[in-house]
């Protein structure tokens, strides 16, 4: 598995194409750069997901073998995460092409600012001035405690993680 960091400024073309920083393809390796999968975001923020295709190939793996297609909020899960996705090529110009579907999703239009953020594996597309202001509300005193929180519960050492590194 790879560790993605960094935020990109990206501007996208009349023909729904942005190119992918040539550090973003290297970080992920041969065979994780040249075919994506684009779908949308989950969450309440609009933005677009951008999955390597071995990383796609083994979500929806996951989730075949744990959705019960008998419990409807499973089956209507799944149908959100797979509806609209597309699996886009890089070309040799290290671009690929953002289905208009899912650019009207992000409300993109013409020559819009993009800004393409990862974390960990993911790779997220904004709408650069949707982005602005998601990091502008994380500035608030208030959200930030809660950040910190959260972010202070998940980098907790647990035993299980302390065995690991032993």
């Amino acid at each position: 598995m790879f560790f993605l960091d960094g935020s990109y400024n990206c501007a996208i073309d009349d023909r729904g194409r942005v190119r992918i920083p040539a550090r973003l393809l290297d970080a992920l390796g041969e065979g994780n750069n040249e075919s994506f999968y684009v779908n949308r975001g989950l969450g309440a923020h609009n933005m677009l997901r951008l999955f390597p295709k071995p990383m796609w190939d083994a979500e929806v793996r996951k989730i075949r073998k744990n959705m019960n297609p008998y419990k409807q909020d499973e089956v209507e899960a799944a149908r959100f995460f797979f509806n609209g996705a597309e699996e886009v090529e890089v070309d040799k110009v290290d671009r690929i092409r953002l289905p208009k579907m899912l650019l009207d999703w992000i409300d993109v239009h013409g020559k819009d600012q993009l800004v393409i953020n990862t974390f960990l594996e993911f790779i997220e597309i904004w709408k650069a001035d949707d982005y602005q202001k998601f990091i502008n509300q994380q500035k608030h005193e208030g959200e930030q405690r809660i950040d910190q929180e959260v972010l202070a519960r998940l980098v907790k050492e647990t035993d299980d993680a302390k065995d690991e590194t032993n």
